[in-house]
């Protein structure tokens, strides 16, 4: 019997545009340990990702290791706005040895290219770090991909429940974040997702084409980046209908109104969700369209 991840069960046609991005030269790649390797899916939508493993020392047209480095400082690049580049241990620890992480990555002269052309999308200061980037690969000779997004998660103490908790894409544009996500949820053959993401993140447009997301706790002020809130995906539900209407659109800068949701939510008064697309522009301004429903007394 053919088992089908609960991902590609409700979201058939959610890697339609992989072949696309690999038109483009994005390759796909499962970065982890030999000893997971059995656990986890290759072939998600049938795309047939290039296996990676952490600890392999043999010899090769390019260094593994490097390739994960860049991946890491890239990474710093993306999320280091928000201050919470990823630490090289926590890479190690958190990923490629309980888990593992799906990565995009294009061949160096595509890279080269994809930053001078996409000045609408990266600022002079981001352009420069990936330029320093690209000076550091030539001088050290380093002749494999470059690592443009990807996605980690890990796994929980229930079955079947991990927590997102890295989304990054240097190609938003062409979708190559959700394509990441959607790969990277069938590899793992995971049935809920939990993450921490913030009201304001860009990432919500992504996190809330998995379904609107049910809010698990409305604010985290432990966390480093302010407007974190916790949310789940239940991937294992049938595909939803027509999308309702919000209850109310939600200021990501709100914190007085979200704490009051988190004493709702504490109190069993009522759930919250992000509704699709994650955040919506009024008079200017983004907002993230909230839906309420009240539980029954």
């Amino acid at each position: 019997m053919t088992f089908t991840p609960a991902v590609e069960a409700r979201f058939p046609d959610f890697a339609d545009h992989t072949d696309t991005l690999v038109g483009h030269g994005v390759e796909f790649f499962l970065a982890s340990n030999e000893t997971l390797r059995p656990q986890l899916n290759e072939l998600p939508y049938g795309h047939k990702l290039t296996w990676l493993d952490f600890t392999d020392t043999a010899e090769k047209d390019w260094s593994i290791r490097d390739f994960l480095n860049y991946f890491n400082v890239i990474n710093g690049i993306a999320f280091g706005d928000r201050g919470i580049p990823m630490p090289q241990w926590v890479m190690v620890d958190l990923i490629l040895m309980p888990a593992a992480a799906l990565i995009a990555g294009l061949p160096q002269d595509e890279f080269a290219a994809m930053v001078e052309r996409s000045t609408f999308r990266f600022d002079t200061d981001v352009k420069q770090l990936l330029r320093t980037v690209q000076a550091e690969m030539r001088e050290s000779g380093y002749r494999g991909p470059v690592p443009v997004g990807g996605y980690c998660a890990a796994p929980s103490a229930e079955p079947g429940r991990w927590v997102g908790w890295s989304l990054w894409s240097l190609m938003p544009a062409v979708g190559l974040g959700k394509a990441a996500k959607a790969l990277a949820l069938s590899a793992y053959r995971a049935q809920k997702l939990d993450g921490v993401t913030q009201y304001d993140n860009s990432a919500l447009k992504v996190h809330t084409e998995f379904g609107a997301l049910k809010i698990l706790v409305a604010t985290v002020p432990f966390h480093t980046s302010p407007g974190s809130f916790v949310y789940q995906s239940d991937l294992t539900l049938p595909p939803g209908g027509e999308l309702p209407e919000p209850s109310f659109l939600l200021d990501p800068f709100d914190y007085g109104r979200q704490q009051a949701m988190q004493k709702d939510i504490e109190a069993g008064r009522s759930e919250f969700y992000v509704l699709p697309p994650g955040h919506v522009r009024r008079d200017g301004k983004t907002y993230v369209p909230i839906l309420e429903k009240e539980l029954p007394r």
